[in-house]
């Protein structure tokens, strides 16, 4: 089942992006992905002390720096909703404000009940988390029960769910009860903290159920809270004892508990956790625009979540709603391909919504990613939003590292966070060896010495090259994205890339994303988008380009062995280069009159003159001033002396053609729209050694980095490659 409505991301800030080779560590980098590290439960947020959340408002919640560190991405609580005006739901998300895009835990008139909330953290100018209230106003609690940061706590082990504990075999808990969980036969010695799912039933009175290490102080705080006529179910993320043992606390009345375990976190454990903004995967009332289809009495129904979770994932932690609820029933979540197991997830009554969060085991390396849903009885509607997935960490960076820096809404900085601040030179996770990068406002993207493409940051249009976005369900609508690069699964044996587009060894074009230009040049003028890497039927290439007008338009180029260039997408004031086109091309057509090339830039290209004879020369064409060229024009080389051995259009605001000779000196040509003088080149002084150009920047062969703006120092050393190919990258 697939998700509906989602709405344009809004602009950002830019990310730039840069590959240096680090110093000899003194200590091994972490790994990719993040680690968890449980705390006692800890109250950071209890509104009923203050005032409610309004309706349709939210509040900010800090996290005490002395409880989770600076580094944290992740914090992981119980959130308790009570007391609300009216039917309800709470909502979290990070940094100190937002719109809710899916919900947390839903309320009806005066209840209160609890769900464990995992979700990305706030940082810079936004940190912390928020909790936002839905149609009517409700107080909320927060208690930190542990976070996930880069390094210093335990990998994950999921465990195919299985009960390990019912009291209705026995006694129930009495007021002030306990009973003691003893899972030294289930986790490893030095396990850390365990999953599980806990569920009161047989309630006698108004209660609640504390989860706690054994032998340690009861916490003021809860997990569970019960009412008499409910079962009601909640995920626990507690630390364990020493000997692997957990204590169960009721409060008042009588209680039974049912305890189904998921998994836990250990020094041995191999799964890290790489977290995700909310976003629903699944709404079966409205099917993706298609008519309503809730699940049956009985129906067990796959999820798959291969558009947003990559391969080799092996659970994923989403939050369960049920509504229109039609019988008492209970809900299930296992691994597809897997037998059903004899635990619930969901407890749900007739006429019921209720939330409940879990953590699904994935099957083993497949390529749906599937988990299974099942309905006992009855029929309801089940929605399900995914706050992020557990996957193998890739080691940490020891030699070409992509460093970023710039705005981190939707992940742009590739270190595991998701924030509304800037961050300055963030190492993105686990990628080591990167020859080639490049990146947009939103996106960037990194080609490794063995041929492999990573990306990492937003996915509203299927940049990510894996799936089109989860849905937007709620005022503002929010898109998949990931924080940490995961590899594009179709390319391999790349040898250059650009945003949605990359170049193999034996000359293929892919593309993959957006279609708004035509810029995927397949033919297809009704493609919105494609997740897919599709042929751009252009074979025997030997270099790709492309080039980003302001107003959005993608123009892409291919320079091919036999020395013609080939374009298509956006032709607002000529880019393609061919005047017999009128409008944008889905199909590759040939840059006019252009042949024996061997250099290829962005509406600019290396070719012969055009009187026999003489070194290879620069041809440009499209918008100039207030005028344009519809085919290529030779441009002036007055002044030079040797040979041109690279050529770049300069996409940013003070657009120009630009050169690297052979020499190391670089030259350049205006060329922007408010260009209006005598079109003649000139060497850019205070530049020597140049290897290689980008926008704004150029990077010098004893490693350093130049900015065009102020040439009067580098800024930055150590630089072994500077991105490449977008009107957004630089390397600032």
């Amino acid at each position: 089942m697939s998700v509906a409505r989602l709405t344009a991301a809004a602009a950002v800030a830019v990310t730039a992006l840069f590959v240096v080779v680090p110093a000899q560590a003194a200590t091994p980098p972490p790994d990719s992905g993040t680690v968890f590290t449980g705390v006692a439960p800890t109250r950071v947020f209890d509104s009923r002390t203050t005032a409610k959340i309004p309706a349709h408002g939210s509040r900010a919640v800090a996290i005490p720096t002395g409880l989770v560190p600076a580094d944290a991405t992740a914090v992981v609580f119980n959130l308790t909703g009570t007391d609300p005006d009216g039917p309800t739901w709470l909502a979290t998300g990070p940094g100190t404000q937002g719109t809710p895009t899916t919900s947390s835990l839903n309320l009806a008139a005066g209840e209160t009940r609890a769900n464990l909330v995992t979700v990305a953290l706030g940082h810079g100018d936004s940190p912390g988390i928020w909790v936002a209230a839905g149609p009517n106003a409700a107080d909320a609690i927060v208690d930190v029960a542990g976070y996930y940061s880069p390094s210093g706590g335990a990998k994950y082990t999921s465990l195919t769910p299985q009960r390990v504990l019912d009291t209705r075999n026995s006694a129930p808990l009495g007021q002030g009860g306990t009973v003691t969980l003893d899972l030294s036969s289930k986790v490893p010695a030095g396990a850390t903290s365990v999953v599980f799912n806990l569920t009161g039933t047989d309630v006698t009175g108004p209660t609640f159920v504390t989860a706690y290490p054994d032998g340690a102080a009861r916490p003021d705080a809860s997990n569970v809270n019960l009412v008499p006529g409910k079962n009601t179910p909640n995920l626990v993320t507690v630390r364990v004892s020493a000997d692997r043992k957990v204590a169960l606390t009721n409060a008042w009345f009588s209680t039974d508990v049912v305890v189904d375990l998921a998994g836990y976190y250990s020094p041995d454990s191999t799964q890290a956790f790489y977290p995700l903004l909310p976003g629903r995967v699944l709404d079966t009332r409205n099917a993706d625009g298609s008519p309503r289809d809730p699940l049956g009495s009985g129906e067990t129904r796959t999820l798959n979540l291969y558009p947003w979770v990559p391969y080799g994932a092996t659970a994923a932690v989403i939050n369960m709603t049920g509504t229109d609820v039609t019988g008492d029933t209970v809900v299930t979540v296992w691994a597809h391909g897997g037998a059903q197991p004899g635990v619930s997830n969901l407890n749900l009554l007739p006429g019921q919504t209720s939330a409940n969060a879990a953590i699904a085991p994935l099957p083993p390396f497949d390529q749906d990613r599937g988990i299974n849903i099942n309905n006992l009885r009855g029929s309801l509607d089940a929605v399900v939003d995914l706050a992020g997935y557990f996957a193998p960490a890739r080691p940490g960076c020891t030699s070409d590292c992509v460093l970023a820096t710039g705005a981190n809404d939707v992940g742009q900085a590739g270190d595991g966070t998701t924030d509304a601040g800037n961050h300055t030179d963030a190492k993105v996770y686990g990628l080591s060896g990167v020859t080639a990068i490049a990146n947009t406002d939103q996106n960037g993207y990194a080609l490794l010495g063995d041929g492999t493409a990573w990306t990492w940051g937003a996915n509203d249009r299927g940049q990510l090259g894996i799936s089109y976005a989860g849905n937007g369900e709620g005022p503002l609508g929010q898109h998949y994205f990931t924080t940490v690069p995961i590899q594009i699964p179709f390319l391999s044996h790349i040898k250059q890339i650009f945003p949605g587009m990359a170049l193999t060894v034996d000359g293929q074009v892919l593309t993959w994303g957006g279609n708004e230009s035509l810029q995927l040049g397949n033919g297809n003028p009704d493609v919105n988008y494609f997740q897919t890497g599709v042929g751009t039927m252009l074979t025997d290439v030997t270099a790709i380009s492309e080039y980003r007008n302001g107003s959005g338009g993608v123009t892409r180029y291919a320079l091919k062995s036999n020395g013609t260039v080939w374009s298509w997408g956006d032709n607002t004031r000529s880019a393609l280069g061919n005047h017999d086109v009128v409008g944008n091309s889905a199909s590759p057509v040939q840059v006019f009159g252009l042949f024996g090339c061997t250099g290829l830039g962005a509406r600019v290209v290396l070719c012969p003159p055009a009187t026999e004879g003489g070194v290879q020369t620069l041809w440009r064409w499209g918008a100039i001033g207030s005028g344009q060229q519809d085919s290529p024009t030779q441009l002036p080389l007055d002044g030079i002396t040797g040979s041109i051995v690279s050529v770049q259009r300069d996409n940013g605001p003070n657009a120009g053609t630009r050169a690297i000779l052979s020499d190391g000196t670089v030259w350049q040509w205006p060329d922007n729209d408010a260009f209006t003088g005598a079109y003649v080149g000139a060497r850019v002084a205070g530049l020597s050694s140049i290897k290689a150009l980008a926008t704004g920047h150029a990077l010098a062969t004893d490693g350093t980095e130049w900015a065009f703006a102020d040439l009067s120092a580098p800024v930055r050393t150590g630089v072994a490659a500077i991105g490449d190919g977008s009107s957004y990258v630089s390397a600032n």
